[in-house]
């Protein structure tokens, strides 16, 4: 069971890395995989399977990053393996984007080279990868300017080294003794009538990025409450996760009573933990959509609603399709007082809204006016894509971060961010 080919396509379909892993015959098979991707949107899944082709994909900043295979493979085992790659490339570019990929297309090659030999996986680890990969990362534009904002010159040369997380765009002298923690968190939901959701599921990861000196122990502990897969008396408020599992490298021997992970942060970034939370969630917006048609004009009107705490804040955007008759659109946004736009992109026959910052227990509302002749049922589905920082949608939380480090080594620094977002949020009529 091998891996045929891997490619990293933009958002607009542009191939910005490719390669045949095995010599086979792979001409148009990017191009083929954004079709699909342009045909099926949101709902395409992660693995699909397309004229005797299996796809496997990710999707990381804007980017698609696929492989695919003749072969039936476990699609956990291949998305790991997309994962890691996407980890690798953005320890040694420093930054995963396209303008990024587009400079250090030459060093992601070499990676692919050592990470994916003739479609098996080989190297994996970052810190192991340091000692094959010989190519320089090339700094963007904005990393470049970051960086001479922090230095106040212009005459730094425009390499760094390969092994970024290691040796930041600033110089080395600048690096701190520092570890970060993100608990990120997706949701996937299906909404029906009165906003309630026919399907819901949250897909959680807890990354942690070292720069720590001399790789201490860390004992990470999250809620002491934290109940796994038992679902019986639970109290209100407590998080109750259906599913976990930890990287090979933490030792959860503790996890059990205490709810403490321990590990040996490795250079670059990995995921100590991954859970889901299956159904009874709590949902952060509510949509609430009416359409009113009437013999001259339709009225569409769409309502979201924070549930956020009143301290949290997000932004989104909406896509909802409208019937093809559709025609003079005149569309009104309230409040006036939140920055939001929003446009019907007739070539499309698309409505698109955008808010760029809600604040939460509040609620905002588009009202559109057109000309169709369609029915009720050529409207939507409602497509919502948000991200609310600082904000867990199971209540995972880290309790203590505590690094258990030698003298010597000065002050260290611990960094704890919470960001949820949106997997798929959709509304069906």
């Amino acid at each position: 069971m091998t891996l045929s080919h891997f490619f990293i396509l933009s958002c607009t379909g542009d191939t910005l890395l490719s390669r045949s892993l095995r010599g086979e015959s792979n001409k148009g098979t990017p191009e083929k995989f954004y079709k699909v991707v342009r045909e099926r949107g949101n709902e395409l899944a992660p693995v699909f399977h397309q004229d005797g082709v299996l796809y496997f994909y990710i999707r990381r900043s804007g980017l698609f990053f696929v492989v695919t295979t003749v072969f039936e493979m476990p699609p956990s085992y291949v998305l790991e393996i997309l994962q890691r790659i996407t980890n690798a490339l953005k320890d040694f570019c420093g930054s995963l984007n396209e303008e990024s990929l587009r400079r250090n297309f030459a060093l992601a090659y070499e990676i692919i080279d050592e990470m994916l030999d003739f479609g098996y996986q080989q190297c994996m680890d970052t810190s192991q990868l340091k000692q094959k990969v010989y190519n320089f990362a090339v700094a963007s534009k904005k990393q470049l300017h970051v960086r001479d904002r922090l230095q106040g010159a212009r005459s730094i040369p425009k390499t760094v080294p390969s092994a970024v997380s290691q040796r930041p765009l600033a110089s080395p002298g600048a690096q701190k003794n520092e570890i970060f923690v993100d608990v990120l968190e997706k949701m996937s939901v299906v909404l029906g009538s009165e906003s309630q959701y026919r399907n819901a599921v949250i897909e959680g990861q807890i990354h942690v990025k070292s720069f720590l000196y001399g790789s201490p122990q860390i004992k990470l502990a999250l809620n002491e409450d934290l109940i796994i897969n038992n679902r019986r008396g639970k109290p209100p408020g407590v998080p109750v996760l259906d599913f976990c599992s930890f990287h090979q490298s933490v030792d959860s021997s503790e996890f059990e009573q205490t709810r403490i992970l321990t590990f040996y942060p490795t250079d670059g970034e990995f995921t100590a933990m991954s859970y889901k939370v299956l159904g009874n969630i709590f949902l952060p917006f509510k949509i609430s959509p009416t359409i009113d048609i009437q013999p001259n004009k339709t009225n569409f009107t769409i309502i979201v609603t924070s549930a956020l705490p009143g301290t949290n804040s997000a932004f989104f955007n909406i896509t909802c399709p409208l019937p093809r008759s559709t025609s003079g659109v005149e569309i009104l946004l309230q409040p006036n007082t939140i920055p939001q736009s929003a446009e019907y992109k007739a070539e499309e026959n698309c409505l698109t809204w955008n808010v760029k910052r809600i604040q939460g227990s509040s609620e905002v509302v588009l009202r559109c006016s057109m000309k169709c002749t369609g029915s009720k049922k050529e409207f939507g589905p409602i497509n919502l894509n948000f991200e609310a920082p600082l904000y867990s949608a199971s209540n995972v939380k880290v309790r203590y971060l505590r690094i258990i480090q030698g003298q010597g080594f000065g002050t260290s620094y611990r960094w704890v961010r919470y960001v949820t977002s949106s997997n798929s949020y959709v509304y069906r009529f």
